[in-house]
């Protein structure tokens, strides 16, 4: 039987403030563990979150980079489910009524046999939204407990959400080189996975090819890397085909990346949004975006990694390759040209 691999990914982008998204804590990263989490990120008695608005103009910043419509109107909701780093016991996020929908983004496949151009997809996206981090469980060094780190509590997120239209591995790998170039461009994310400020959770199934109804999938949670993200779809992939095919059945379910064992592990049974019980966020007032704030924003916006590549290609005459490559950072089109402009 021959099987078509169903995969969207799920990116949680650590936005650039100085301060937590309902706090004026501190979002610096490498201070002495739960010495940045103040009484507003761990909800304590007589709190109550401030929205961050250097966030919501990132928030902005991406929708109109991807041609989204930024909601006039969005909500916040309590995301409610119970783990040591997660101090209030809920998470404030975005469900029904989320600050981006739509919205679409290139993407640059590599092609197969050397010297061809990369292939060129547009995947859609289905939303992002912002919501707040967790805190860190840490479980090396404890003596076989865990401590807790709540310094990354209350840091702001743009949650990016594709829909489910990557067939394979190498596709999402460059739907996620694709995501992690443009929020580093637009300087609302420093895009430092080892840090953890660029997450990936892969939802992957399979279905027979020319099966419209999608298969049972599994996430595949917090990866780090492109590298690890390659490997863990890979194996997802083998262990649900040959799961299947020996008369077994995949389950809904959240699993990790061991990269040293180089295969996914079940971690619990999946959620569906039912389980965390949604509801909106009593202490905050729904979120209100004026059109001269996204006009603001929209004057202050680069040219775009795609607006360049066309004009490169264009003014230029350089091939599709050399182009993709010039605008694969920001850094890379700036140093182009700074040294077109240098030419006598």
């Amino acid at each position: 039987m021959q099987w078509e691999v169903v995969i969207g990914l799920e990116v949680h982008a650590q936005l650039l403030t100085r301060s937590k998204i309902f706090s004026g804590a501190s979002t610096r990263f490498g201070a002495e563990p739960n010495t940045q989490a103040c009484p507003v990120d761990l909800g304590l008695p007589g709190t109550l979150p401030v929205l961050n608005r250097q966030a919501v103009e990132h928030a902005i910043r991406f929708g109109l980079a991807i041609g989204a419509q930024v909601a006039p109107v969005s909500i916040f909701a309590r995301k409610n489910y119970f783990y040591p780093d997660l101090p209030k016991g809920y998470q404030i996020s975005q469900y029904e009524q989320p600050v981006v929908l739509g919205g679409t983004l290139d993407i640059a496949i590599p092609a197969e046999k050397a010297g061809d151009p990369p292939r060129i997809r547009t995947i859609n996206l289905t939303r992002a939204h912002l919501e707040e981090d967790a805190g860190k469980s840490l479980h090396e060094d404890f003596a076989g407990m865990s401590g807790i780190d709540l310094n990354r509590a209350g840091t702001p997120l743009l949650e990016i959400v594709s829909e489910p239209e990557l067939r394979s591995a190498a596709e999402a790998v460059a739907y996620a080189r694709a995501l992690h170039g443009l929020v580093t461009w637009l300087g609302i994310c420093d895009g430092n996975m080892q840090e953890g400020s660029f997450r990936v959770d892969a939802n992957v199934s399979v279905r027979p090819l020319g099966q419209k109804e999608f298969g049972t999938r599994a996430e595949i949670k917090n990866l780090n890397s492109f590298r690890f993200l390659e490997r863990a779809i890979q194996f997802e992939v083998r262990r649900q085909i040959e799961l299947i095919e020996d008369g077994g059945r995949v389950v809904q379910e959240a699993r990790l990346y061991d990269p040293d064992a180089d295969e996914t592990r079940s971690m619990r049974t999946k959620e569906d949004a039912d389980d965390y019980r949604y509801f909106p966020e009593p202490d905050l007032p729904p979120l209100v975006i004026d059109p001269a704030q996204i006009e603001a924003v929209r004057n202050d916006m680069p040219e775009l990694p795609s607006t360049k590549r066309a004009r490169y290609q264009g003014e230029l005459a350089l091939s599709q390759a050399d182009a993709l490559t010039l605008t694969s950072s920001l850094a890379s089109a700036q140093f182009f040209e700074a040294a077109l402009a240098a030419l006598p």
